[in-house]
């Protein structure tokens, strides 16, 4: 990243970045850093028993969205002697959501255990939530270690965590890393809404002109999707959908003294037009 020649960057990392030796990489050359690191982790469990018992407290809750309320408790994380800071997070709805894909998940490694087809990704599943024995007389029995589930669903489900290197409010740091969907959102925009999974260019002049003129287009999807977002009226519609519903309306010229006139339009189509100030 060294020739973009910026002095500061900050590096938004999603969970299938978590190792030591990335966060160590990162520490060491001292990028700043925003990762949600895995709650299955010892010394993240470790942090969120200290401060389990705060959950019951409303002074702990911040509202996040229209229809969101969540935890947060932030702690102060020596990682080798580097200060980190890292960021808990519960969501009560989460939290059921979570005990139903890990019971999916252990089903699935159940039959993993007893056909002998173990995954690697999944070691350490079979090591926390299971109990196995194989015996000449009986053969391989696999069962719940029950106390184990019961423990993450009372303790651990609905917790995500995030770490990071950067001094700055719980909430304050959720919203940006939340920000990232912006990016994989435009991303998104270009290869299926603005045809950009085959460029079908033979020149590198006309490279350059077809990357010029989809900046443009992303800037006024961009645009779109943020005033929709800012207006009650709009914010559950996407971009496509707006565009879409605005199609049917048109300028109709007539010869002579008639001029011409715009097709009449619905209550939507009218809220739209107002919104964006269309003339």
């Amino acid at each position: 990243m060294d020739f973009l020649g910026k002095t500061k960057l900050c590096f938004i990392l999603d969970q299938g970045f978590y190792s030591e030796r990335n966060i160590h990489t990162l520490l060491d050359k001292r990028y700043h850093f925003v990762l949600i690191v895995p709650t299955g982790r010892v010394w993240v469990r470790n942090i969120l028993d200290q401060h389990y018992d705060k959950i019951v407290s409303p002074e702990c809750y911040k509202k996040t969205g229209e229809n969101e309320v969540l935890y947060m408790v932030s702690h102060l994380y020596h990682w080798n002697s580097r200060r980190c800071y890292v960021h808990l997070y519960y969501n009560a709805q989460r939290a059921a959501e979570d005990f139903d894909n890990l019971t999916k998940k252990l089903i699935c490694c159940k039959e993993e255990l007893e056909t002998g087809n173990k995954q690697d990704s999944h070691l350490e599943l079979y090591e926390r939530f299971f109990f196995v024995k194989d015996t000449p007389k009986r053969g391989l029995t696999v069962t719940y270690n029950d106390t184990e589930i019961q423990k993450y669903r009372k303790r651990y489900a609905g917790f995500f965590c995030l770490m990071t290197n950067v001094k700055m409010e719980a909430n304050e740091l959720l919203e940006t890393y939340r920000a990232k969907d912006i990016v994989e959102n435009c991303f998104d925009d270009l290869k299926n809404h603005l045809d950009m999974k085959r460029l079908r260019i033979h020149s590198s002049e006309r490279m350059d002109s077809r990357l010029f003129i989809q900046f443009l287009a992303l800037i006024m999807l961009s645009t779109i999707r943020t005033t929709a977002k800012n207006h009650k009226e709009l914010q559950y519609l996407s971009t496509r959908e707006i565009m879409e519903a605005l199609e049917p309306v048109v300028r109709i010229t007539y010869s002579g003294r008639y001029g011409s006139n715009i097709s009449e339009t619905g209550p939507l189509q009218r809220t739209i037009i107002e919104i964006f100030g269309l003339n």
